[in-house]
């Protein structure tokens, strides 16, 4: 149409309009460009949010501070280690040409440079250069990357966007995927993070090695992402694939990623979490305050019970989100599962940074609560990152329980619940767990063997739930009696020394004031941090363990015959009294008025 515009123009006599250069147009919305900040800057597009391909010196660039980056290992190359050739054209001919065509020497670009002022190594794969592929010189140099970041003791960066393994260099390329993780593995032992950016595509031996050893993995928004490619998983299925299979959301979904962040907020949300990781902020004796002493609930147990499953009562997440105003959350346990039941991340409540794990219940939707294996594995991959960067551990125990379920059984449940408790029972650095809800069973106590144990003032810590023992006991009626004999109030746990302390709750409960309720809890896990924090690890463990091998212990032999004899002596005579007792009340109903025999006159 243009060009018969312009033929009619030119026959009327009217002059030719000025050619026009082709406008960049969004590949997914068609939005015109021009003028864009954020395509300029971060080529995003301004309406829908598109991230364009960037190559490895562009992702460098946006990620490090300006001028900061400076090359490594440039001269590591090997052309064509198994003189591969095809009848199309040469191998060594399309690495020559990539060279050309890119300005990089191999699809890994690695380097050190800052990141808001602290130093980092970082290693990116560039798609440009046949497809971001891993072969030989590539693995040599993201494993010297790795190593380069240990013997430096800084963290490493890996920025991803490849196809995966170049075959073309035959089962040389597919043992780089141990190459690397032998020198990730290093990393790891130093205690020094590496956080992977997954950006659009990401496939094959990348995925599958490294970057699923990261500590902690953060996408781009719809980037492509899995072990295969979808057109192999299209044919092996043989179905259509879902519009969200192997997106970046879709394993968000699934928790085998941590986070889905904007390519402009990704620096900032690294560098925020190198800062929770390696903070050398702790803690100290003068933010100690003195506690206030708890004028314990006079409620029946029963009635405290109810007032812990309150639809009011905040939930972890509430109680973290009012306690500190910044929460990096960890996702899923790796194996395919997210247990929404079990919410954990990193945040600083007090300057200091902590793992949170907190058992998550929604009161307002039936059945929530349950914990399945995977909440269970997800809990101990929070404890593991929290031991491996020394930072100290609050748990928030709030559960209906396990999930009695044969899904959950299958999956595991009693052996993640096992590894789950004593993984915190091994924890070296502070623990500590606070009973703010209904704490029930095994699911309980699994996140509750810290160091020290706090409780809300109207929280319970129950073997079994009243009514549920109730019905063992074949008596409805009975629940009231036997939550006052279970002896599951916070009164009851702390003269049982069960727990240390007590924390008061506002008004007529924390579901009355919700601010209130976390600032006081805020404080109490404060002050003891601070006193968890004073200990030496050896200490602490000793300490620990000491605490639940003898939790209610038996008696030494002599003492113990002794105990158990009285007892039942006691027995005896209670039995005896209690049927003189039920003789004598016989005998009086006889002779009331009333109660059979001669009716008065």
């Amino acid at each position: 149409m243009k060009n018969l515009r312009d033929l009619l123009r030119r026959d009327a006599g009217e002059p030719e309009e000025e050619p026009v250069p082709d406008r960049e147009l969004c590949l997914a919305c068609g939005a015109d460009l021009e003028g864009s900040r954020s395509y300029q800057r971060y080529r995003v597009c301004h309406s829908c949010g598109f991230h364009f391909h960037l190559s490895a010196r562009e992702r460098v660039a946006l990620m490090l501070d300006p001028a900061s980056f400076r090359e490594t290992d440039r001269g590591v190359t090997n052309i064509d280690p198994i003189s591969f050739s095809t009848a199309k054209q040469p191998y060594r001919s399309r690495v020559i040409n990539a060279q050309r065509r890119t300005g990089l020497s191999e699809a890994a670009l690695t380097g050190t440079g800052s990141l808001f002022g602290r130093e980092v190594v970082v290693a990116a794969l560039d798609f440009s250069f046949l497809g971001g592929s891993i072969g030989v010189a590539a693995g040599e140099r993201l494993a010297r990357a790795f190593e380069k970041a240990a013997a430096r003791r800084v963290p490493l960066v890996t920025i991803c966007s490849t196809s995966g393994t170049r075959i073309q260099e035959g089962i040389l390329a597919l043992m780089q995927v141990p190459r690397v993780a032998v020198a990730a593995m290093k990393l790891g032992q130093e205690g020094l993070p590496h956080i992977a950016v997954v950006t659009d595509p990401t496939t094959g031996s990348a995925y599958t090695g490294f970057v699923n050893l990261a500590d902690y993995i953060v996408a781009e928004p719809n980037a492509l992402m899995g072990y295969a490619a979808m057109r192999v998983v299209e044919e092996q299925s043989q179905q259509d694939l879902p519009p969200d299979a192997h997106t970046s959301e879709r394993h968000l979904q699934h928790g085998l990623i941590d986070a889905v962040v904007p390519r402009e907020q990704l620096r900032d949300s690294i560098a925020l979490l190198l800062d929770m990781l390696l903070t050398d902020v702790r803690l100290s004796s003068g933010a100690r305050g003195r506690a206030r002493e708890v004028t314990h609930s006079t409620l029946p147990a029963l009635q405290q019970v109810e007032l812990s499953r309150h639809i009011g009562r905040p939930s972890a997440a509430e109680l973290i989100g009012r306690m500190t105003p910044l929460f990096l959350p960890l996702r899923g346990d790796r194996t395919g599962r997210d247990d929404v039941a079990i919410v954990t991340g990193l945040a600083a409540p007090g300057g200091e940074p902590v793992m949170f794990i907190g058992e998550e219940r929604s009161r307002d939707v039936r059945g929530s609560g349950w914990i399945t294996a995977a909440g269970f594995r997800k809990a101990t991959r929070a404890m593991r990152i929290a031991a491996k960067f020394n930072l100290p551990i609050v748990t928030l125990i709030d559960t209906a329980g396990a999930r009695p379920a044969l899904e959950s059984e299958d999956a595991g449940l009693g052996a993640a619940m096992a590894e789950c408790m004593t993984t915190l029972l091994a924890m070296p650095t502070p623990t500590l767990a606070v009973i703010t809800g209904e704490g029930s069973s095994e699911a309980a106590v699994a996140l509750a063997t810290a160091d020290r144990v706090l409780m809300l003032d109207n929280a319970v810590y129950e073997v079994v739930k009243p009514e549920d023992a109730a019905r063992i006991y074949h008596d409805p009626e009975s629940a009231e009696e036997l939550a006052e004999r279970l002896r599951l109030t916070s009164h009851d746990c702390l003269r049982l020394g069960i727990v240390d302390t007590v924390v008061p709750e506002p008004g007529d409960g924390a579901h009355s004031n919700p601010e209130e309720a976390a600032a006081i809890l805020r404080r109490a896990i404060l002050r003891e941090l601070v006193r968890a924090g004073e200990m030496s690890p050896k200490r602490r463990l000793r300490i620990r363990h000491e605490r639940y091998r003898h939790t209610g212990s038996t008696r030494a032999r002599l003492r113990g015959t002794l105990e158990r004899r009285i007892a039942h002596v006691t027995d005896r005579l209670g039995s005896m009294f209690g049927k003189a007792r039920e003789r004598r009340l016989s005998r009086n109903r006889r002779h009331e008025p009333g109660a059979g025999g001669d009716i008065p006159v």
